[in-house]
C-alpha cells in the first residue's frame, strides 16, 4: 500500500507548546467510543453516540441564558473557492468531532482538519490531510476516530478509505473501496466511515446501494452486503420481470448507523428504488429498497429487515438515523429502534427482532390513508400485486401525472438526512426538517433503453412541483405512543436537524443561514444568529476547558432551492468556515 506525507498547515510550523500537548492525545478506544455518550465534554461519534441520540448532558448553556449566546470565532475550512463550485458546488454537511479539546471536520474537498479549540476565543489549525481531490465532493456525517488514527472516506473519482495518524497527519495507508464491477457500476461511499470495534463500516450509493465493512488495520474489505439483492440471494425474487431492473435497483444508503453493543447490531437506512418515479419498471416490492436492515457487524448478514414503502412510488427515502433506546410501551420495558421516516410517520420496532410495534403520523400525510397497526405497511398495500398504488391517486407513475396531485409530505424532506434528537427524561424525540406537499407537471420523455441490460430510463418520467414555498418545521413526539406532542413553523427549511441538550434547549438552523436555540417544552425560539451564509451541517456541543459551546460548519451549497421554492436563498454567496458560539 501507498505510504505518503501529507500536507502539514503552516502554523504547525510553529508549534507552541499547546501544540506539543495536542499531538499526544489520549487514545480513542472502541470502549470510549462505545461509552461515548458518557464523555459529556467530548463529541467522539457523528450522532453523540452509537445509539443516534444527537444529545449532550451539558447544560451550562440553558434555557435561562441562552439569550447571552454570541459568537467565539470563526474558523476558515475553504473548500468552496474552485472553477466548478457554481455547475456542480459540493455541499458542506460536515458533523465535527470533539477529543480532547481537538476538532476533526472535512470540507466540500474531502480535505480533513485537526484544530485546536481549546483556547475558547480561537482556533488553530494544526495540520490538513489533502487528498488531493479532482472534484468536489458531498460527504455526510463525521470522519471516524479509532485509536491514534482518524479514517475518512472520498467518494469522488476512484473512492478511498484513508488512514491518517491523528498525532502527526501523515497518512498510513489509502485502499480501494469501490464496489467490484461486475456487481454495481457507479457506487462510492456518500457519507464517511463508522468505527465500531476493529471495523470501518462504510455506506455505499450508486446505481446498486451496499454496506461493507473494511479492517481498520490494514483496509482490507472483510464483507459487503447488497442493498439490493443479486441472483440466489434472499430478496431477489422481489424484483419482478426479466430485464434485470434489480441491477439499476438503487436502494443507496445516506447516514451513518446506530449500532447496539449488546446485540452487535449495526442498524441502517435504505433509500429508494431507482427509477423510482416509474414503479412499472421494477415490478414487486423491491427489497431492501425503503427499509431498515439490521446486520451483524462480525459477518455482515442481515439479521431482520422491515421494509416500510414496498414498491415506492414517491421518493420516500427511509435514511433518517435510526434512534435506539428504552421505553415502556403498554406496560412492557422495551428495547427498540425508532425513525421519523420520510413519508411522514414515526415507526417504532423491537431492535432485537425487528418486530412492528406502532408507526404515527407527525405530520400531514396524503399519500396514503394511514398505517395497517397490524402489519406496518401502508393500507393500500397488495401484497399480492406488482405495482402498488397507493392513495387514494397519489402514486407516481411515468406518463401519468394525473395520478399524483397534492401529496403530502413532500419528497424532499421531512425529514431525509436531518439528524432527530431524543431526551431520555422527557422520553421525547424531536425532528427539525421541512414540511409541504407537491403535484406533478407535465410528463417528460419516459425512453425504455436497454432494459435487457437493466440500464435506467429516463429520470424519473414526470415532472415534480412543490406546492409553495417549503417551509421549516420542528415536532415533538411521545415515544411511548409514537404520538406528536407540538409543533413550530419556521420561514425557511431546517437541512442541519436537530441537536438537543440537558439545558432543555435544542439547537438548529435554517438554510438562510439562521441558528437558533428552541425551547424543548414550548418548541420556541429563544435566540438566534444569522452567519450569512447558507447552512445545510448538524451543530454538536463540546466543553473546553470547563466551558460549553456550540458549533457547527456553515457555507453550503443550497440543496435544490427549486425543489423547496426558495429561489429568493440563491443570492446568498458561500463561505465555508466553522462558527462557534458560547457564553
Amino acid at each position: 500500500m501507498k505510504r505518503t506525507r501529507t500536507i502539514i498547515a503552516a502554523a504547525a510550523a510553529v508549534a507552541t507548546a499547546g501544540f506539543a500537548h495536542a499531538a499526544t492525545g489520549l487514545e480513542v478506544t472502541a470502549q470510549r467510543l462505545t461509552n461515548a455518550q458518557g464523555e459529556s465534554q467530548n463529541w467522539l461519534l457523528p450522532y453523540g453516540s452509537y445509539s443516534a441520540h444527537n444529545h449532550s448532558s451539558l447544560s451550562q448553556i440553558n434555557r435561562s441564558n441562552v439569550s447571552n449566546l454570541a459568537v467565539k470565532f470563526l474558523h476558515s475550512i475553504g473548500g468552496m473557492n474552485t472553477a466548478n463550485a457554481t455547475a456542480n458546488p459540493p455541499t458542506l454537511q460536515s458533523t465535527p468531532v470533539v477529543d480532547d479539546g481537538m476538532m476533526y471536520v472535512h470540507n466540500g474537498w474531502g480535505q480533513v482538519f485537526k484544530i485546536d479549540v481549546r483556547a475558547g476565543n480561537r482556533a488553530q489549525t494544526v495540520w490538513i490531510h489533502d487528498p488531493k481531490l479532482a472534484a468536489g465532493q458531498t460527504m455526510r456525517g463525521s470522519v471516524a476516530l479509532l485509536g491514534n488514527y482518524l479514517y475518512h472516506n472520498t467518494g469522488s473519482g476512484v473512492p478511498r478509505l484513508i488512514k491518517v495518524d491523528t498525532n502527526t497527519g501523515e497518512m498510513v495507508w489509502e485502499v480501494s473501496i469501490a464496489a467490484p464491477a461486475d456487481k454495481s457500476a457507479g457506487s462510492a461511499p456518500s457519507v464517511q466511515p463508522l468505527a465500531v470495534r476493529d471495523k470501518l463500516l462504510i455506506a455505499n450509493r450508486g446505481t446498486r446501494g451496499s454496506i461493507a465493512a473494511n479492517a481498520a488495520s490494514d483496509g482490507r474489505e472483510l464483507w459487503r452486503f447488497w442493498t439490493v439483492p443479486g441472483p440466489g440471494e434472499v430478496g431477489h425474487e422481489t424484483w419482478a420481470g426479466d430485464w434485470a431492473a434489480w441491477k439499476t435497483g438503487g436502494a443507496p444508503v445516506w447516514m451513518q448507523a446506530s449500532y447496539d453493543p449488546e446485540t452487535n447490531l449495526a442498524y441502517y437506512g435504505t433509500a429508494e428504488a431507482k427509477p423510482w418515479g416509474d414503479p412499472e419498471f421494477r415490478p414487486g416490492d423491491n427489497l431492501f429498497s425503503d427499509s431498515v436492515v439490521a446486520l451483524d457487524v462480525d459477518t455482515g448478514k442481515m439479521k431482520w429487515f422491515f421494509q416500510v414503502v414496498p414498491n415506492d412510488t414517491h421518493d420516500r427515502d427511509n435514511v433518517n438515523p435510526r434512534m435506539l433506546y428504552d421505553v415502556t410501551i403498554g406496560g412492557q420495558q422495551r428495547k427498540v429502534v425508532a425513525q421519523f421516516t420520510r413519508g411522514g410517520f414515526y415507526y417504532t420496532w423491537d431492535r432485537a427482532n425487528g418486530a412492528f410495534i406502532n408507526a404515527e403520523p407527525y405530520t400531514t400525510v396524503t399519500w396514503t390513508r394511514g398505517i395497517d397497526p397490524k402489519t406496518g405497511k401502508p393500507l393500500e398495500y397488495n401484497p399480492a400485486a406488482l405495482v402498488q398504488n397507493y392513495g387514494p391517486g397519489k402514486s407516481v407513475m411515468a406518463g401519468k401525472p394525473e395520478t399524483s396531485q397534492n401529496v403530502c409530505p413532500n419528497w424532499i424532506g421531512s425529514p431525509t438526512l436531518m439528524p432527530p434528537t431524543f431526551d431520555a427524561r422527557r422520553q421525547m424525540a424531536f425532528s427539525a426538517a421541512a414540511t409541504g406537499c407537491f403535484n406533478t407537471a407535465q410528463p417528460q420523455a419516459a425512453a425504455r433503453t436497454d432494459v435487457a441490460e437493466g440500464a435506467n430510463r429516463n429520470f424519473p418520467g414526470v415532472v415534480l412541483t412543490s406546492l409553495g414555498r417549503q417551509q421549516g418545521r420542528i415536532v415533538s413526539v411521545d415515544v411511548r405512543t409514537g404520538k406528536q406532542v407540538a409543533e413550530s413553523l419556521h420561514p425557511w427549511p431546517l437541512y442541519s436537524g436537530a441537536l438537543g441538550t440537558a439545558g432543555d434547549l435544542i439547537f438548529t438552523a435554517q438554510a438562510d443561514g439562521k441558528v437558533m436555540a428552541i425551547d424543548k417544552d414550548t418548541l420556541k425560539e429563544l435566540w438566534s444568529f444569522h452567519v450569512g451564509t447558507p447552512i445545510a451541517a448538524p451543530p454538536i456541543t463540546y466543553e473546553a476547558n470547563g466551558k460549553q459551546y456550540v458549533a457547527i460548519a456553515v457555507g453550503a451549497a443550497l440543496y435544490r432551492p427549486d425543489d423547496f421554492n426558495t429561489q429568493e436563498l440563491l443570492i446568498l454567496q458561500r463561505n465555508s468556515q466553522l462558527v462557534v458560539f458560547g457564553l
